[in-house]
């Protein structure tokens, strides 16, 4: 498991605040909470870090023992977890629900649509060719997000916290001790903009400084490219997560198409 950075200030006795850091999924996680106790804070810290690591080796294709990288070396059928036959059945629908431009599948060779096919009975699911590959990097972030989101809340009852996931995909549950909301800028240098979360999340697509692009266009196969980055805020993280690839992958024109199914979401360009 990784190692936890924690913190617990009770500087404002009204409001204990506990701080927690560590390093998943390819990323930096952090996640900072109002709580009075202590050691109940150390307890929460350890299920955000177990959690996370849980859903990472189950959904990451980077880890050889996980049933997505076995899915991707197979030319059977392969039996998968729960979470990942769940993943792969919601990330077809949101593949059709973005006109194709969320895609798990992007990085495969072959253009290949459906890349894959899930067997209920088995609780299988199994590649529609050998060239296809796939990735939830894309989707696992904001999965992973939204469950961190769940157990503080529905588990522990935590009011009100602040979830960073390296940056671009973040989430609010209530407000800050001292405020109405958590009020969050981006990393981006000059952006200017300030987001308002409350019960809410956030997450930015584009380019990372000195790192090649690295979003593909699931249509042309060739890495997209904007000016700008890709900001989508909104009450599921998933969905956050989800619509910015999407947007930040397909061109202006298509943006319409895609958002008729997301209008609860606002989308910026920064």
């Amino acid at each position: 498991m990784p190692e936890i950075k924690f913190i617990h200030s009770t500087a404002n006795p009204d409001a204990p605040v506990a701080y927690c850091s560590f390093t998943a999924m390819h990323t930096v996680i952090e996640v900072l909470f109002v709580h009075e106790d202590e050691q109940k804070s150390r307890e929460i810290s350890e299920a955000v870090r177990d959690l996370t690591a849980e859903l990472e080796n189950k959904l990451s294709r980077h880890i050889a023992s996980s049933d997505l990288a076995k899915l991707n070396s197979s030319q059977e059928a392969v039996a998968v977890n729960q979470e990942l036959y769940f993943s792969l059945e919601l990330c077809e629908q949101f593949r059709a629900a973005t006109r194709g431009y969320f895609d798990i599948a992007a990085l495969s060779a072959s253009r290949h649509r459906p890349a894959y096919e899930t067997l209920p009975a088995e609780h299988k699911a199994r590649r529609c060719g050998k060239e296809i590959r796939l990735d939830l990097g894309g989707y696992a972030k904001g999965f992973a997000l939204d469950k961190v989101k769940n157990l503080l809340a529905g588990t522990y009852g935590i009011e009100n916290a602040l979830i960073n996931f390296g940056n671009s995909s973040i989430a609010g549950l209530g407000h800050h001790p001292l405020g109405d909301c958590w009020p969050v800028s981006p990393a981006k240098a000059g952006s200017g903009q300030t987001f308002r979360l409350r019960d809410s999340a956030l997450s930015i697509s584009g380019k990372t400084a000195g790192v090649l692009e690295h979003i593909i266009d699931p249509v042309t196969g060739s890495h997209a490219s904007k000016d700008k980055d890709i900001a989508v805020q909104g009450q599921s993280a998933l969905v956050c997560e989800i619509l910015s690839t999407a947007l930040y992958a397909a061109p202006r024109e298509m943006w319409p198409a895609l958002l008729q199914n997301f209008a609860a979401y606002k989308v910026e360009e920064i």
